[in-house]
């Protein structure tokens, strides 16, 4: 019996690759593995070492330029069953972004069975729309599904396999015994109010680990002046160090960045991005803070001495930062990769 051929499509965001990724290299050791990105920048960057990619450069479906739209997006249809024609996949995953979109419309159009992966707790207008082509979605979020027009499971969302808890991370950083460890992330492009808070909140006492994202990185490093207690990097590709080092996180509530918490059992502070699609961060925020994994703060907080107070303390408290370590580790399905490839080997039986 010949190995089966899955395509998995997602770009465009960190969040769309990363579990596109995971997926990716679990199902290896049944399928034949190719991807299809975006020409953006993150895409590049995280594909990098990554085998059989293919890059499609399609418009955006939900807004833009519409009256060009069934040229650019008929090219680009077109072009995607091409692709699957040519490599002689059997099954499509997409995991989100405007690639992912038309690849499981093609293979619709092409008879081939088609999943959808949708990491937060409100599918995007792209999911929604491509869920129509699908047979079944997976989502990060057990009430994830509203709006997805097909079968959905819950399976938790994929992180890398290369995420793992590293020993004497605190001596690797250079990081003082006593200090209280805080990691700042605004995500894979950054974000200037995490950064500008992650400034005010390195004292003597408490140490900070801040991704800036490249844009903001120069801006940062220079306000960041005389300051000890901080290390500032534009990217981390692997933050498997820095996230075992940290007492706790202050980061924004992308899908994927709650499941890297998840995984970790790392207390947090959520603060959604105010200008996400349909506020989907905050459902995202709002779901982990439920469980007990995490406080959410509004962005306009972050310039409060309020809140630093509050951030400062609780990184002090130990005793509450296990009860919230407890309960973020227990958000998401053990093993959302494997759970996901077991579904997609039932799509090709």
């Amino acid at each position: 019996m010949s190995t089966k051929h899955l395509l998995v499509a997602g770009g465009g965001t960190g969040g769309h690759i990363t579990p596109a990724i995971a997926v990716g290299q679990t199902a290896s050791e049944y399928f034949k593995v190719s991807y299809v990105c975006t020409p953006r920048p993150v895409d590049a960057l995280m594909y990098a070492n990554i085998e059989n990619v293919s890059i499609m450069n399609p418009p955006r479906v939900d807004k833009g330029h519409r009256i060009f739209l069934p040229f650019t997006g008929g090219k680009s249809f077109f072009s995607a069953r091409s692709l699957l024609k040519s490599t002689g996949v059997d099954v499509v995953l997409g995991t989100g972004g405007y690639s992912s979109f038309f690849a499981v419309a093609a293979a619709r159009s092409l008879g081939i069975p088609a999943a959808l992966f949708d990491s937060n707790a409100i599918p995007g207008k792209s999911n929604r729309i491509a869920s129509r082509f699908c047979r079944i979605a997976y989502t990060g979020f057990s009430g994830g599904g509203k709006g997805l027009n097909c079968q959905v499971v819950h399976t938790g969302t994929p992180v890398s396999g290369k995420l793992r808890r590293v020993a004497d991370s605190r001596a690797t950083l250079g990081i003082p015994e006593n200090s209280s460890v805080i990691l700042f992330l605004g995500g894979s492009q950054g974000a200037a109010a995490i950064n500008d808070f992650a400034l005010s909140v390195a004292t003597e006492n408490v140490f900070v680990l801040l991704q800036s994202g490249e844009t903001d990185y120069s801006r940062v490093l220079n306000r960041s002046g005389r300051l000890q207690g901080i290390k500032i990097k534009s990217f981390v590709r692997d933050l498997s160090v820095w996230y075992s080092a940290a007492d706790l996180v202050v980061a924004r509530a992308g899908g994927q960045t709650i499941a890297e918490l998840a995984h970790f059992g790392l207390p947090a502070v959520l603060v959604p991005y105010p200008f996400a699609a349909e506020d989907h961060q905050t459902a995202n925020a709002e779901a982990v803070v439920q469980t007990g994994g995490a406080v959410m703060a509004q962005q306009e907080s972050t310039k409060s001495s309020g809140l630093v107070n509050t951030v400062v303390n609780l990184a002090a408290d130990t005793e509450k930062l296990q009860k919230m370590s407890q309960a973020m580790s227990s958000v998401f399905p053990s093993d959302p990769a494997l759970s996901i490839v077991s579904h997609l080997r039932e799509l090709v039986q």
